[in-house]
């Protein structure tokens, strides 16, 4: 912590993006200010968490290997950092909806295109609990992380080797050309703020379209703990306890933290779709996501000053890319915006 007011860095946002970059940036020895104000519609606090490798509808790699192999063997390192679980490690099972996507998958897969993820394929009926007449893939390595309490613990931990503001960022006592705010002076600021950076007076040129996503929680008394995550239409992904999440919905339209009908109406019908067992909702909630109009992410540092930067557009696959992107950010000379490969 600074004794003086004075920072290598103002991390402004503490949610996914904010917080794995605020881990490498300890890592190097950096001194930190983050400033954050727990916002209700923070797509990370409501994230379900998953990691896939696969785009399911296409069946295509999601990004590019390492990313994932970065993925994991970050989580483990933040794992015995913080003494704490939030990495679960679990196959994924692909419900196919007819033949032709039956027949896409195994095309793939007898081209060695995707052999990589795709571990094999099961019989129609093999699954008793979940509507799998069109036989199923499991997909590995995956899993999810459980990103509220990554950022809940990571959050703990930062208020003992950093500084924290408790408070929604306000530009009009930011000083651009000392990098100050309400007394406080850093080497360089990040901006972290998710799908707020549209607001943001240097950043909001940037092509960022967020999306809204709701998600449900069920609890299935019927099933006992299922060891898999389930993907068709919708993803089920075990909690424990008989609870699961099932999510998520896209929506561009809507940017607002209200539940609505039509995306409980999409989530109930595609759920209905798996699941073969009766179950009740226990939970809704909902996020604003902050994709990118070509799905790349934006990092790096402003054109015309490059102490004031930006890590954000991680979208719906952030848990995935975001070690890797921290890494390149923290890294690599990045001396204005760089876009990196599409997220498909």
């Amino acid at each position: 912590m600074s004794s003086n007011n004075k920072y290598d860095y103002i991390v402004v946002g503490q949610g996914l993006a904010g917080t794995l970059l605020t881990h490498d940036l300890l890592d190097n020895k950096k001194r930190i200010l983050i400033i954050d104000k727990h916002l209700k519609a923070s797509a990370s606090k409501v994230a379900g968490g998953l990691m896939n490798p696969i785009s399911v509808r296409r069946c295509i790699p999601a990004f590019p290997d390492h990313y994932l192999t970065v993925a994991f063997k970050r989580y483990k390192e933040l794992e015995q950092k913080l003494n704490n679980n939030f990495l679960y490690t679990k196959p994924l099972v692909k419900l196919f909806r007819n033949n032709e996507i039956r027949d896409l998958w195994h095309d793939k897969y007898n081209s060695h295109d995707m052999d990589i993820y795709i571990k094999g394929f099961n019989k129609s009926n093999t699954f008793s609990c979940f509507k799998d007449t069109f036989t199923s893939a499991n997909i590995e390595p995956a899993g999810n992380l459980d990103v509220a309490h990554f950022l809940s613990i990571s959050k703990s931990y930062f208020s003992k080797e950093c500084d924290f503001l408790e408070e929604e960022f306000d530009f009009n006592f930011f000083n651009e050309s000392e990098i100050s705010y309400k007394g406080y002076t850093s080497e360089k600021i990040v901006f972290c703020e998710g799908y707020r950076l549209m607001n943001n007076p240097f950043f909001k040129y940037l092509p960022l379209a967020p999306t809204k996503g709701e998600v449900i929680t069920i609890k299935i008394p019927l099933l006992e703990y299922c060891d898999q995550i389930i993907s068709k239409g919708v993803y089920l992904i075990p909690l424990g306890n008989h609870l699961y999440t099932v999510g998520a919905t896209y929506k561009r339209e809507d940017l607002t933290d209200e539940i609505t009908d039509d995306g409980q109406r999409f989530l109930i019908e595609r759920l209905e779709g798996i699941l073969n067992l009766d179950y009740e909702i226990v939970d809704r909630q909902s996020g604003i996501r902050p994709t990118v109009k070509d799905h790349k992410p934006l990092i790096g540092y402003h054109p015309d000053n490059n102490r004031i930067g930006v890590f954000n557009g991680l979208g719906s696959r952030g848990v995935l890319a975001g070690p890797y992107l921290s890494n390149q950010f923290v890294y690599s000379s990045l001396d204005t915006i760089k876009r990196f490969k599409k997220i498909s």
